[in-house]
């Protein structure tokens, strides 16, 4: 019997994790201070606030950090790529009953898709079939 290899990260993150994983994907390494600055522009995170969603983060797997000084510097261990591939398969299996092609051609009829992109869509789709 096979079984189906399950990710590190079966759910998506939450709003706010997500928000800070953004910045901290575009950080690389990073401390609190240095999210909270950046997450700031968009939503008003108190410092402990931010500080604890990095440790849930970091109690999920999904960063590290080390301590220099007094000072913790975290580094995200899971990459942007793969969280969205673990997000596109949760959403297919749990929203669209595993059915992928339902998923694409729900985003393709129902989004605000350019001419240009679909261009773009179409072309990934005539190299996936060797066209």
């Amino acid at each position: 019997m096979s079984q189906k290899k399950k990710s590190k990260f079966e759910k998506p993150f939450t709003e706010v994790e997500l928000e800070i994983m953004n910045v901290i994907w575009s950080l690389d390494d990073c401390t609190v201070k240095d999210v909270q600055t950046a997450v700031h522009s968009t939503r008003e995170l108190a410092y402990t606030s931010v500080a604890t969603m990095m440790k849930i983060l970091e109690q999920k797997g999904a960063l590290a950090s080390k301590k220099d000084d007094r000072v913790h510097t975290y580094h995200p261990l899971i990459s942007r790529q793969d969280y969205e591939l673990g997000s596109l398969r949760h959403l297919a299996d749990n929203v669209f009953q595993g059915d992928p092609s339902a998923m694409v051609m729900r985003l393709i009829s129902e989004s605000k898709i350019s001419k240009e992109e679909l261009q773009n869509i179409r072309k990934i789709l005539d190299e996936r079939i060797g066209k």
